[in-house]
């Protein structure tokens, strides 16, 4: 089955990001983000370098030294963060103003692709980094057992 998959460059900058977010006022380590996010590190770098080039993360050299936020989570959005690495977002060709499309003029499917492309960039403009970051997974059931002791049992009837 084929998906429509957002490319491991975008879902590794979210990730990363959200990490830092984690820890505000620290610094964290290439390899410690690497190592918690399950990102390689040679993958991670060149994430960073875009990250810092737009201005979301910024270096600290020396003893102690690492990777932060340049600005507020609650200031960045996912939206930044994937154009930071893939440059503008489009759902297809001809919903970015500029190309043009032959078949435009009478395309069935151009009110669909442009729908899809205000919906997914006001879901990433509107989604902050806090936000995310404020949310934190619950955790995982490890067996059926655990999941069966976890489940509400009914209430248990009383006797008239």
């Amino acid at each position: 089955m084929s998906l429509m998959q957002i490319p491991r460059k975008i879902e590794y900058a979210l990730r990363a990001m959200i990490y830092l977010a984690d820890h505000p006022s620290g610094v964290a380590r290439g390899a410690e983000i690497a190592g918690r996010e399950h990102i390689p590190k040679y993958y991670l770098e060149k994430v960073i370098r875009d990250l810092m080039r737009r201005g979301l993360v910024r270096a600290r050299r020396g003893p102690g030294g690492g990777y932060q936020l340049a600005r507020d989570a609650g200031t960045v959005t996912f939206r930044d963060i994937i154009e930071a690495v893939e440059g503008p977002i489009k759902l297809n060709l001809c919903t970015d103003g500029s190309s043009s499309c032959a078949l435009q003029p009478s395309c069935r499917m151009y009110r669909v692709w442009e729908k899809g492309q205000r919906v997914l960039l006001e879901v990433f403009s509107d989604t902050s980094l806090a936000e995310i970051a404020a949310t934190r997974p619950s955790p995982a059931v490890r067996s059926p057992a655990d999941a069966a002791s976890r489940a509400i049992s009914p209430a248990k009837s009383q006797p008239a």
